[in-house]
């Protein structure tokens, strides 16, 4: 049984990831046993470890007398959750993130010295850190910079001289990732979109009114849930408001105007657009499916609750041959629009990846074709800011399947360090093509 200890917790989970990184996927950290407040703690320190992987490594790197990639993996999780602690989390007291970390060293039987070198290593980094400024923009190697648009004026230089790395070194993405930036947005967008990563994502609502605990987004229509406030309280005080942030809901809402008889929503996750979908067209039946086992019984039970939605086994898709009027593939894809809200996604981006999904994308279209009624419209969308996923993505349709392109629309996600939650938007990408 997992201890009920906070910072066991996120050490535990940090060092299980460590043997993963760079290629780090949703999972949730192990908390049973821990109150509320014990709960929060543990998801903070892991949500700042993995957002800041690489600006941690860095950092702990510069106080190390070793390499970090000859590091034990458990031994990296436990300088990670005690840095995080240290420099990105507020209200932790310096004595309890470092005498509890050292605790779990011992605990864990790393062998004689560890222990005694963690201790080590974070007091050299509370050394390190410096002062606070109120706002800092990593125009120098001596920055750490924070959620909240503030920073850390560091004892040292510690970040690289060159401009894209440093960039990456001190907002945790992946230099990979952010050189592509560079190149397809310039520095200035680029170093937009990099900043934008450290925001914390607010829960969105559509459909809600304003109410104690929500406050109006600056896009009309969408509410930003305050925090402490629970979402299925809101929700179930707000009958038909989804949790969705505009640039997902502008997807769906590019089939305003059409009458599908038979909606097919193939990638649906746990149903949110399909929720959106059978609201923007209530005359139409709507079917949802998704491959993933989990997900798949969430979907399930939303269709017992939903009396024009309707789960459906991926197995039998044949049986809807050309029976389908508006497909949507919300497919899966790189989430280099939705870092904040899927932290892992910057550390395992590469050109390899990104190969791999194009081909899970293509093959999705390929499987879906025979489901397709004459004419019928098909809403391909993403989460991502790569063209290889949105833009030429219909082009190869075109090319290969004789779609028509009818409109696109690519979203930069909105929102920096210190930024009102209001502003904070998503990126991704949406195209509506027509059959052939």
């Amino acid at each position: 049984m997992a201890d009920p200890r906070p910072r066991d917790a996120a050490c535990r989970f940090l060092g299980e990831a460590a043997r993963d990184y760079p290629d780090l996927f949703p999972r949730r950290v192990d908390t049973h046993g821990l109150d509320d407040r014990d709960r929060r703690l543990a998801e903070a320190i892991v949500r700042a470890s993995v957002v800041r992987w690489s600006t941690l490594s860095t950092l702990i790197d510069h106080v190390l007398d070793r390499e970090w990639t000859t590091i034990e993996p458990k031994v990296q999780g436990g300088l990670l959750a005690g840095a995080a602690q240290l420099l990105l989390l507020d209200r932790v007291p310096d004595h309890a993130a470092v005498a509890d970390t050292v605790e779990w060293m011992k605990r864990s039987r790393q062998g004689r010295g560890v222990a005694g070198m963690v201790n080590a290593v974070l007091r050299r980094l509370v050394d390190l850190r410096g002062q606070r400024i109120e706002s800092a923009d990593g125009t120098t190697r001596n920055e750490l910079l924070l959620a909240d648009g503030s920073g850390w004026r560091l004892a040292e230089d510690v970040f690289a001289e060159e401009p894209t790395r440093r960039l990456a070194q001190q907002t945790g993405h992946g230099e990979f990732l952010l050189t592509r930036w560079f190149i397809e947005h310039g520095k200035e967008e680029a170093t937009r979109l990099a900043l934008h990563g450290l925001c914390n994502a607010p829960i969105i609502m559509h459909g809600a009114t304003t109410e104690p605990g929500l406050v109006s987004h600056d896009e009309a229509g969408y509410h930003v849930l305050e925090e402490g406030q629970a979402p299925a309280d809101a929700l179930a005080r707000h009958a038909g408001a989804i949790i969705q942030d505009p640039a997902a809901s502008e997807a769906g809402r590019r089939t305003i105007g059409l009458k599908p008889s038979v909606i097919l929503d193939y990638c649906a996750g746990r149903g949110t657009k399909t929720l959106q979908l059978a609201s923007l067209h209530p005359e139409s039946r709507v079917l949802a499916t998704e491959v993933d086992a989990s997900r798949f019984e969430d979907l399930a039970r939303l269709a017992e609750q939903h009396d024009r939605i309707e789960a459906i086994d991926p197995a039998t898709l044949r049986s809807l041959d050309e029976q389908i009027d508006l497909l949507v593939l919300d497919v899966p894809c790189s989430n280099t629009g939705v870092l904040p809200r899927r932290p892992e996604a910057r550390s395992r981006f590469s050109a390899a990846g990104l190969e791999q999904l194009v081909g899970i994308q293509r093959q999705i279209v390929a499987d879906t074709i025979p489901c397709l009624a004459p004419g019928a419209h098909v809403l391909y969308s993403t989460c991502s800011l790569e063209p290889e996923e949105n833009q030429a993505m219909p082009a190869w349709m075109k090319k290969w399947h004789g779609w028509e392109l009818l409109d696109e629309v690519f979203h930069l996600p909105s929102g920096q360090p210190g930024d009102a939650p209001t502003s904070y938007h998503d990126g991704g990408y949406s195209a509506l093509l027509r059959s052939s």
